[in-house]
């Protein structure tokens, strides 16, 4: 059974989830050549915070807002039918909160440092963007491996060049130094007021 406190956490988190996915897709759509999945934040930071279950329903959100972005999207974008799948939209980003949270948990003990803080937090980011790049990928290049969509056919050459390359390298960076930092002044936060989240 859910508290107040977890329905409120979740309401705001996965309103952030669906701003941060629609603005990544406004970005891509003026086209500036990166898709970053900007939605991944909250989703990491909701399952270092509160745990692998909600970790999972702020994923399950995640995926949903991506596949309806792709539904949307595939008019003008052919490729984007792939994600449709919920397969590729919605597993992949379920899995990421689970194992974001899962290691977190594993490394984190009572009062540790600050310093030993940030590196849990950045090794179980590191492993929710590894979760989400390497099984939405898996994913869409099982279901459209060797098809032309529009101009675009896919093949391994078109993954490395126009998703990794980039968009993971970015979010490896950036959102490794953005979620230990969000989490950290949450718990920073919650200890000085003595509060639970």
């Amino acid at each position: 059974m859910l508290k107040n406190k977890d329905i409120t956490f979740i309401g705001i988190f996965a309103a952030l989830v669906i701003v941060l996915q629609a603005i990544a897709e406004i970005v891509r759509l003026l086209g500036l050549p990166v898709s970053l999945a900007l939605g991944l934040v909250p989703v990491l930071v909701a399952a270092e915070l509160k745990g692998m279950k909600i970790g999972a329903l702020m994923g399950l959100v995640f995926g949903l807002t991506s596949m309806v972005l792709a539904i949307i999207a595939a008019s003008s974008l052919p490729i984007a039918v792939v994600i449709i799948n919920p397969l590729v939209s919605v597993l992949p980003r379920v899995l990421v909160g689970v194992t974001c949270g899962g290691v977190y948990k594993a490394l984190t003990k009572e009062d540790q440092s600050k310093a030993r803080k940030i590196f849990n937090s950045a090794t179980a980011t590191l492993t929710g963007i590894v979760t989400n790049t390497v099984l939405f990928l898996a994913m869409f290049v099982a279901f459209s491996y060797g098809k032309t969509y529009g101009d675009t056919t896919v093949d391994f050459k078109w993954v490395v060049a126009s998703v990794i390359a980039i968009n993971t390298l970015i979010e490896l960076i950036a959102f490794t130094v953005i979620v230990p930092a969000v989490v950290l002044a949450v718990d920073s936060w919650r200890k000085n007021r003595n509060v639970s989240i």
